[in-house]
Parts: structure tokens; C-alpha cells; sequence
């Protein structure tokens, strides 16, 4: 019977591990991309001489507003 037990645990288990490996990488690849984005924009307004503006309303929505004021 404990044979059976261990076995009926392992086919739930293996799923929920990689449906959290899968949730983490796509958290961090979410983060990244945001990042970059920013940096992007950051970057940008700085070329053409302007002021940086950056407000980020929520890190786990990674919602945020840009604005690059000409100085």
C-alpha cells in the first residue's frame, strides 16, 4: 500500500515542480524584458538632451510612466 502512496505523490509532484519552473522563468524573462525596455527609454532621452521622468506604480505589475521633458 505505501508503494502505491509514493507513486500517486510522484504524478502530482513532477507536474507542480515544472508548472513552478515554468511560472519562475517567465517572471524572471517578464522582468528582464521590462528592464530592458526602460533602459531603452532612459536611453533615448538622454540622446536627444532630454529630462527623465520615471515612475514605476506597482513591481509585481511592473505597470510604470515614462516622460522625457526637452530641457
Amino acid at each position: 500500500m505505501s508503494i502505491f502512496k509514493k507513486k500517486e505523490l510522484k504524478v502530482f509532484l513532477w507536474p507542480f515542480i515544472i508548472a513552478l519552473f515554468g511560472v519562475s522563468f517567465i517572471t524572471h524573462t517578464h522582468s528582464y524584458f521590462n528592464t530592458e525596455e526602460i533602459n531603452l527609454l532612459i536611453t533615448g532621452c538622454y540622446e536627444n538632451g532630454g529630462e527623465v521622468i520615471l515612475e514605476i506604480h506597482n513591481n509585481f505589475t511592473s505597470s510604470y510612466s515614462f516622460e522625457c521633458r526637452s530641457k
